[in-house]
């Protein structure tokens, strides 16, 4: 079978069991029967001996055109192709989900209350079994409020959680963020104290009631001392 391209005009022999819907030309073109009479490989005519412009080129010059999809393929190349996209977009969602989770739990703190002591002034002198006024400040230096705590008073002669006598504990309210609470808190010094020299200890939050960004800056000692006498 004699075919020629309907581009270049370049002519081919096919075998009668082929059919030139399933080749191209190697320019690109598509073949088109002609009326030559069909191709035996045997016949020299058909190799061109008897016309010395006839064309040699058989089916093995020709390329083998891709095949088309049908239309299910290309239906089926396309739901695979949204599934992907979709199935793609669900693990990003699902990792950026996973990351904050992983940020929250490991630095979800800073998100809490953080109670801290700001201020403590011990008086210059007090008296066993009388009454001792001691200024103090607290502070909620976190994002979110606090709720209701203890507050602790105690003696120590050195700043250190050692030999601490007890004074007293008091309740504060909930303190939101940034917020602070001033006082002058009043105890009696216990009768059975030793005279001598001591720090106050001030620990907020003694109870470990409240979760808070910092658990390490509960506590303050004054910076001078009270004479017991």
């Amino acid at each position: 079978m004699k075919v020629q391209c309907s581009k270049c005009g370049e002519e081919y022999h096919l075998r009668p069991d082929e059919n030139p819907s399933d080749f191209q030309c190697k320019c690109g073109g598509e073949l088109i029967k002609t009326n030559g009479p069909p191709y035996n490989p045997e016949s020299p005519e058909d190799e061109g001996e008897t016309d010395p412009e006839a064309s040699n080129n058989t089916y093995d010059d020709l390329e083998k055109k891709p095949l088309e999809a049908s239309n299910d393929d290309r239906e089926k190349k396309k739901s695979k192709s949204i599934f992907d996209d979709w199935k793609k977009q669900y693990m990003i969602v699902i990792a950026v989900v996973f990351l904050v989770f992983i940020i929250i739990a490991v630095d979800s703190a800073f998100f809490f209350g953080d109670l801290v002591v700001t201020n403590v002034t011990a008086p210059s002198t007090a008296l066993k079994g009388q009454e001792i006024i001691i200024p103090n400040t607290i502070k909620n230096n976190g994002i979110l409020p606090t709720g209701d705590c203890n507050v602790t008073f105690q003696f120590t002669q050195e700043q250190n959680s050692k030999n601490i006598i007890f004074l007293g504990k008091l309740r504060i309210s909930d303190l939101a963020s940034g917020a602070s609470v001033t006082q002058d808190t009043k105890f009696t010094v216990p009768q059975n104290i030793t005279p001598g020299r001591y720090y106050i200890r001030v620990v907020v939050d003694s109870n470990k009631e409240i979760y808070e960004a910092n658990e390490n800056n509960n506590e303050i000692y004054s910076s001078t001392q009270v004479n017991i006498i």
